[in-house]
């Protein structure tokens, strides 16, 4: 049984890590900043080196997330559905064991399909965040808890 009380199915994907990711379930990467790095960097003046970059896992190696660029997210972020890949960027792919599914994995993926392209009502870093998508594809909720914690 997995986090998101789904068994194994064909719609599993796999990581290069050996996590096993199911359609519909809400993942996450860390991303660590370096010395000098500018991204994100006026959201992130509380000491913190990292961050985690959420999204909703497709059975066919793509994930839909919250994103925009990295100089100006604040205008330019739109739900996005890219390779598992350039989502990683290089790091590794979590599972995101603490989000309480409200909906079925198929509906979570339809949930997250629907606002590809979108805006989802515009970014803001505490109230309205990639984290805060990815909830309300599986729960119905913005939620953040790396926000709450900070």
């Amino acid at each position: 049984m997995l986090a998101n009380g789904n068994s194994e199915s064909k719609h599993s994907i796999y990581c290069g890590s050996g996590v096993r990711i199911m359609r519909g379930q809400v993942v996450y990467v860390i991303h660590h900043l370096r010395s000098g790095e500018r991204i994100l960097w006026q959201q992130f003046t509380d000491g913190w080196l990292s961050f985690r970059h959420y999204g909703v896992a497709l059975d066919d190696g793509t994930v839909v997330h919250f994103c925009g660029d990295k100089e100006c997210i604040q205008n330019e972020a739109r739900i996005k559905r890219t390779s598992r890949e350039e989502f990683c960027q290089g790091s590794c792919l979590h599972i995101a064991k603490e989000v309480c599914y409200r909906f079925s994995p198929e509906l979570v993926a339809e949930r997250a399909l629907a606002q590809v392209g979108g805006n989802f009502g515009g970014y803001h870093v505490l109230l309205n965040n990639c984290e805060h998508f990815a909830n309300w594809c599986a729960c119905g909720k913005k939620i953040s808890r790396q926000v709450m914690r900070r």
